[in-house]
């Protein structure tokens, strides 16, 4: 089983309880006359009835459908299949008309460790390209620029900085234009803000040591 397919089967069974369904088993061999024809992915059972569960990390397409509807004879439970939806209009026809039901479940929850992985990764990398942009102007800031930073970075919030500062916050708005547009602060929420700020005053005290 690969890792795609075996973090899906997660993912279906969870869904599958949080409906009410109790998973009996998984990967429960098919027998006919004491041959394995194949398997399914998971036994689940409500209201006493039994569900034979095909799993699809994908779309449904007809043989999907035709799968699981073998295998609800085969075994003698009712044919149900969980995957993102249906690859076309053939495979919702066939699933209809056999009686395999189909649960659709969110795209977001299949996302796989790769591709998580590699959205964090971006995420991290974009806000750190942000925040330590503004390092290029170590050892040039002024001292109105150095007063400035330093009560944003030693402040918890947008006012606190304002207030430190003995400005308004349309005062302060203007002031961080200002310095967005030299280069000094990143554009971003103030927590971003506040990083940078950090970042770029300890280079600075670093910069201008003997």
């Amino acid at each position: 089983m690969t890792g795609q397919l075996r973090e899906s089967e997660e993912i279906a069974a969870r869904a599958l309880e949080s409906m009410g369904f109790k998973v009996v088993e998984r990967r429960s061999k098919v027998i006919v006359d004491n041959v394995e024809v194949s398997d399914v992915d998971i036994v689940a059972e409500r209201d006493g009835v039994r569900y034979a569960v095909e799993v699809k990390a994908g779309y449904v397409d007809v043989s999907s459908v035709r799968q699981a509807y073998v295998n609800s004879v085969l075994t003698g439970m009712r044919p149900l299949l969980v995957a993102r939806g249906f690859s076309d209009e053939a495979a919702v026809a066939v699933a209809r008309r056999l009686g395999v039901e189909v649960i659709t479940l969110p795209d977001q929850l299949y996302v796989n460790p790769d591709e998580l992985y590699e959205t964090i990764e971006a995420a991290v990398e974009e806000a750190l390209d942000r925040v330590t942009r503004p390092l290029s102007m170590c050892g040039r800031l002024s001292k109105e620029q150095v007063r400035v930073l330093s009560a944003i970075a030693s402040s918890e919030d947008f006012m606190a900085a304002a207030k430190a500062l003995g400005l308004s916050p349309d005062e302060l708005g203007h002031v961080m234009e200002v310095l967005r547009s030299q280069g000094v602060v990143p554009r971003g929420d103030f927590r971003a803000v506040r990083v940078s700020a950090r970042l770029l005053l300890l280079c600075e005290s670093l910069a201008r040591q003997p």
